[in-house]
């Protein structure tokens, strides 16, 4: 499948353009779209036996950027989704509210259907 054809839901939205401006967000942007690649570089390298796991990497990059967006850019953090089941539910108050805002944190630059796993 190529962009054609992708599934809205599995597309990568453009960053805002002060996520540009701040060092830190584009090198934690930048460190997490390359985070497959390395993971399957090791992988290669390592051969078989070796355990590399791509959501320890995968995720952790994406988790990284929410918070430090969720942290430092607090007033740049979208307000709730209200097509995500995810923001819905964060709304009853249970969750500490730094996990809330890493959650919307990454509807800036995580696909819709990333967004819904954290």
């Amino acid at each position: 499948m190529d962009a054609r054809n992708a599934h809205p839901a599995e597309e990568w939205p453009l960053p805002p353009s002060w996520m540009w401006s701040c060092q830190e967000c584009t090198e934690l942007y930048k460190a997490m779209k390359r985070a497959p690649e390395v993971v399957d570089a090791a992988r290669k390298a390592g051969g078989p036996g070796v355990d590399y796991d791509p959501v320890d990497t995968v995720v952790t990059t994406q988790i990284r950027l929410a918070q430090h967006i969720a942290t430092r850019h607090t007033a740049e953090v979208p307000a709730v989704d209200q097509a995500c089941q995810r923001c819905v539910s964060d709304t009853t108050g249970q969750l500490p509210a730094v996990l809330v805002m890493e959650h919307r944190a990454r509807h800036l630059f995580a696909p819709p259907s990333i967004v819904d796993l954290l």
